[in-house]
């Protein structure tokens, strides 16, 4: 399942329906910016606004994850409340992880960050009473959460 893939055949079922991104959008009470974040595979559509985004496409949840048309009327391995809710988990998992799939850094991460490369400011501080000290320690945390985010 990439994104990619599927913003564009999200793109090429709206083009199909001769909607624009702003009337897909105001059928699914999503902003055009949201519509064409999916789109550009920059994100992924809400698993809340699946089940419209594709009624209002024509398409199932198992084509939508497929990024393709169903080539057959073959038995499905999954029945579509069985993709929703793999849909769901997906989602679920994605929000808790620490690096998302367009390789932004969640919140919560990003002030655990800026809390410990503060602490170690003031700490440093504390003890040696020099300002440079506190910088160079505060750089060196970043740089080994940076290494950390990298290597894990």
């Amino acid at each position: 399942m990439k994104q990619q893939d599927i913003g564009r055949f999200i793109a090429e079922k709206r083009r199909a329906r001769n909607l624009t991104q702003e009337q897909l959008a105001e059928l699914l009470g999503v902003s055009n910016k949201t519509v064409s974040k999916w789109e550009t595979g920059k994100s992924m559509p809400d698993y809340s606004i699946v089940e419209l985004l594709c009624k209002e496409l024509n398409i199932t949840i198992s084509e939508l994850i497929a990024a393709k048309e169903k080539e057959s009327e073959s038995t499905p391995i999954y029945t579509e409340e069985q993709v929703a809710l793999l849909l769901y988990k997906a989602q679920q998992m994605e929000n808790k992880k620490r690096i998302h799939f367009d390789g932004s850094i969640s919140k919560p991460i990003k002030k655990g960050i800026t809390m410990g490369s503060v602490l170690a400011m003031i700490i440093s501080y504390t003890t040696w009473k020099s300002i440079g000290w506190a910088i160079l320690h505060g750089l060196m945390s970043w740089g080994y959460i940076i290494y950390y985010l990298i290597r894990y």
